[in-house]
């Protein structure tokens, strides 16, 4: 039979994976005293728990024998004279302050190694946890720009941003899925802790998008822009697939529920449902709910942006560019189609732009949309001899004036190259009734 993950078996006994953990371990505490270079300590920290992680792994992917007790009592077993050598360092009187911050590195990873465990261990079992998703804006532009190479290479180093964020708030990357990441807050004994971790998590994610996107414009890449959505609710943990492939996962309607909630996110923005709110409402600052139906509810739901963390610390969410460049008068028609989830409906709407810029557009049309809504659509740029491909947006405010409605739309997914036959149009438009302006003096 193919080896897959849940069929192998490790070569060696838990008693030899004990020596040559704290064979490995202990000595790297004990380096800690010998340098005062944090530098030096933690690269003898990464090492040690490397070790330790990959054994973790074995211990938690090893099917249970009848006479052997379960993977997470071997791995507390292994743990356990670390743990009690490292509480004797804090006791210690000569320590020195890269000793003590490594220390305190070395306490998190192990905390890490054991909360793998938990995950890695489970088969079908259902606990609390809060579900963090988040997607970038802009990413399949890029993909049809550039080459498969940077490509990857922006995804990577997006990646490492975010996912040293996540581990760092006590998170469990579930998944990735293309330019999204599933992310768990939480296992067994779930608190409220978990929705706590998540929320700080996105606002760091958020603000760390400003780096990444500076990199991005030394590779002469445009700017991406990331929606979180966060929901707080039941997991079921389980193995999916077969004996040639399986993978360990969650799902559920409130995994459901957090992907839909990030579906309705614009660039930059961070969406938590009610269950979340409820449980960090004393430490964050939030938007006024909106309530949005969505797929597989009956009911319209609340959500709420998040705006800032104030407790422990301050955190601001920065603020999303909404149409901060300038914007010009037009008058230009355009076609559209309402998206429902990731269907693209049938029925074409049409209507007219009454002012563009590059991040959105005030619209006309004789059809009522609902606000939160996205939509396809393909501006008319013939007259300006401009092909322009499908942009998509979502309508933030819609407002009835007379026999039509108002739509304030943003845009969400936009070609570089749209991006700048728009900012053409905006710059030629400017400059001319800059003309015309000179010329009446």
């Amino acid at each position: 039979m193919p080896t897959t993950a849940s069929n192998v078996t490790p070569g060696l006994s838990p008693t030899q994976l004990l020596g040559l953990f704290s064979a490995v371990l202990i000595p790297c505490i004990t380096a800690i005293f010998l340098t005062s270079a944090s530098g030096t300590a933690l690269i003898l920290i990464i090492g040690a728990t490397m070790v330790a992680g990959f054994f973790a792994w074995r211990l938690c992917h090893t099917r249970k024998q009848p006479d052997n007790p379960d993977p997470k009592s071997q791995v507390q077993a292994l743990l356990a004279p670390t743990h009690e050598f490292i509480d004797r360092l804090n006791h210690s009187s000569n320590k020195t302050p890269a000793a003590n911050e490594s220390i305190h590195a070395l306490e998190q990873e192990l905390g890490l190694i054991t909360k793998k465990v938990d995950w890695a261990q489970s088969h079908r079992d259902t606990f609390e946890a809060t579900i963090l998703i988040s997607d970038l804006r802009g990413y399949t532009a890029i993909s049809e720009t550039y080459s498969p190479d940077e490509t990857i290479s922006l995804l990577n180093r997006y990646f490492e941003h975010m996912s040293e964020i996540i581990y760092r708030h006590n998170g469990t990357i579930d998944k990735l899925m293309g330019d999204s990441i599933l992310a768990l807050f939480g296992s067994y004994d779930g608190t409220e802790k978990d929705a706590a971790d998540a929320v700080t998590c996105a606002a760091e994610m958020q603000i760390a998008m400003y780096k990444f996107n500076r990199e991005n414009q030394q590779l002469s890449m445009p700017p991406l822009y990331m929606g979180i959505g966060i929901n707080t609710g039941k997991v079921v943990a389980s193995k999916l697939g077969s004996a040639l492939y399986n993978e360990q996962t969650i799902i559920g309607a409130d995994v459901n529920l957090a992907a839909r909630i990030e579906s309705h996110t614009v660039r930059g923005q961070i969406l938590i449902s009610d269950t979340t709110y409820q449980q960090i409402h004393d430490m964050t600052e939030v938007s006024e709910p909106m309530h949005v139906i969505v797929k597989g509810r009956r009911e319209a739901i609340p959500m709420y942006e998040l705006i800032s963390i104030t407790n422990p610390e301050h955190l601001k969410v920065p603020e999303r560019e909404i149409r901060r460049s300038p914007r010009v008068d037009v008058d230009i028609p355009f076609t559209f189609h309402v998206c429902e989830g990731k269907i693209i409906t049938s029925e074409q709407n049409t209507g007219r732009i009454s002012n563009i810029s590059t991040g959105g557009m005030l619209a006309y049309s004789d059809t009522r949309i609902d606000p939160y809504f996205f939509v396809r659509f393909a501006l008319d740029f013939n007259i300006l001899g401009i092909e322009c491909n499908d942009i998509y947006g979502k309508i933030l405010k819609v407002e009835k004036k007379k026999e039509r409605y108002e739509m304030s739309i943003e845009f969400t997914i936009i070609d570089p190259q749209d991006r700048q036959s728009i900012q053409d149009l905006v710059n030629n438009t400017l400059a001319q009734a800059q003309n015309n302006k000179d010329n009446k003096l």
